[in-house]
């Protein structure tokens, strides 16, 4: 298909390739000043009336042609008129003067400015965006002889292939820039996704960091670790930042899905090469956070789940999704689902001792899929701490919310629309609250959360 294409000047010569659709373009233009412009780049090009069929002739105009005409809204039907006379079954796309109130043409496909802005600039000033993030992140830690990447104390999905990804783009190996974190991996799926995809995480203590000449976090920031922080270097983060991070760059977008996402644009828009084993673990970071795209997915995280599915070991992720799960976390799941109470639309589920954190969120998922509810609140207590979990479909009320004014003042709480969690020193909980034994525990849990629920409702939205 040949591409021909129609503007009273050579507006259009300047921004289209020398070869579109296949084949060498020609452009049909009006004065004899933009012919020659556009032939003295090797592009060929005649001139003429545009409203006359003659020109269209002398182009030797086909049916089999695809005709882009760019002139104001005025000219344009007559124009129309004598390309069809011409060729009345080519293919004609007109492209609208933006201050043209009317640009349709019966009978022709209209690609209207604001549409080429939205489909073509905008990605493209994004993308630039993203690469002068890069840049500046690049220049930062150049000086840097041992660089930390830090994740949370049990990083999830997320957090790891974030931490990958970090490395990759700095261009550090292992012993230059290693992932780390203060406390242990426990979830299954996350322990098989270190295995199957041998990425090393190091569990280091708090006094190690000053080892380090700078300091990145992924997937966390300064203010959600136990242990201070002097000033970061860099903070890369799709939570909510409920205390400014100190950080000397930062950038943090709690509309994301997935900070793996984020990691996604600065590797595409610094071209740097994604191996089959990284593009894994960023697809499987933001499935794991998105619920495959159905909790809290952003177009960016559809974009960026859809660049990385093409290049993904599949085969890889149903051996990390699909981990062993020991006869003990199954005993606590038993124990759950007797002791389930269904409440205002609201599975609680206190789980009692549970070996670790994840097991608590990972339950907290599941039994978000019983009928008739809209939302999960699982809880359980883990080395003296009593962890709360909270999903919700999504168009509800935002799970944050709820669960910093339910358990806010007691401990940590919050998190996004959809998923949240509170975690609070059960020494803490018995000094504010009372009893806590398990029937104590689901009890009070259920009754504070539900009053929390209830008061956001009457306040509206």
């Amino acid at each position: 298909m040949r591409g021909i294409f129609v503007c009273a000047d050579a507006a259009l010569a300047r921004v289209v390739p020398r070869e579109a659709f296949g084949e060498p373009v020609l452009h049909i233009v009006e004065s004899a000043a933009a012919r020659r412009t556009i032939v003295q780049r090797g592009v060929a090009a005649i001139g003429g009336d545009l409203e006359r069929e003659s020109v269209y002739q002398r182009a030797s105009l086909t049916s089999h042609d695809a005709v882009v005409v760019a002139v104001g809204a005025e000219r344009a039907p007559r124009v129309v008129a004598a390309i069809r006379q011409v060729a009345p079954n080519a293919a004609v796309v007109l492209v609208p003067d933006p201050l043209d109130s009317e640009g349709e043409v019966p009978g022709v496909t209209s690609v209207a400015p604001a549409a080429f802005v939205e489909r073509v600039l905008a990605p493209a000033l994004e993308r630039a965006g993203s690469r002068a993030r890069v840049e500046r992140v690049r220049q930062h830690f150049a000086s840097a002889e041992r660089v930390l990447i830090m994740m949370q104390d049990d990083p999830d999905p997320d957090a790891i292939a974030s931490a990958l990804a970090l490395k990759t783009l700095l261009g550090r190996s292992k012993a230059q820039a290693p992932i780390a974190t203060f406390g242990t991996i426990t979830r299954p799926e996350n322990r098989a996704m270190l295995r199957v995809l041998e990425i090393d995480v190091e569990q280091i203590k708090p006094r190690a960091v000053s080892e380090y000449d700078m300091v990145a976090m992924v997937d966390t920031q300064p203010s959600f670790f136990e242990e201070p922080f002097d000033q970061v270097d860099l903070v890369i983060d799709h939570h909510p930042e409920e205390t400014p991070a100190r950080a000397h760059l930062k950038d943090i977008r709690p509309a994301y899905g997935a900070t793996s996402t984020i990691l996604t644009e600065y590797l595409r828009a610094a071209d740097v090469r994604i191996t089959q084993r990284l593009a894994t673990a960023l697809l499987y970071g933001i499935s794991a956070d998105t619920l495959h795209l159905e909790r809290g997915a952003t177009r960016a995280d559809i974009d960026a789940f859809t660049f990385l599915h093409a290049q993904a070991n599949h085969s890889a992720l149903r051996r990390i999704e699909r981990p062993e799960l020991s006869n003990a976390a199954l005993d606590v799941l038993a124990a759950g689902i007797a002791r389930r109470r269904i409440a205002s639309g609201v599975v609680f589920v206190h789980l009692g001792a549970a070996g670790y954190p994840e097991l608590v969120a990972q339950f907290a998922d599941l039994f978000l899929q019983v009928e008739g509810v809209e939302w999960s609140v699982v809880s359980g207590v883990v080395e003296g701490d009593l962890h709360v979990s909270v999903r919700n479909v999504g168009y509800v009320r935002a799970a944050g919310d709820v669960v910093r004014s339910a358990f806010g003042a007691l401990g940590s709480a919050g998190g996004h629309r959809s998923m949240a969690k509170a975690v609070v020193p059960l020494r803490d909980w018995r000094r504010h609250v009372g009893d806590t034994t398990d029937d104590a525990l689901a009890r009070q849990i259920g009754n504070r959360f539900l009053r929390a629920l209830h008061r956001g409702k009457h306040q509206g939205p």
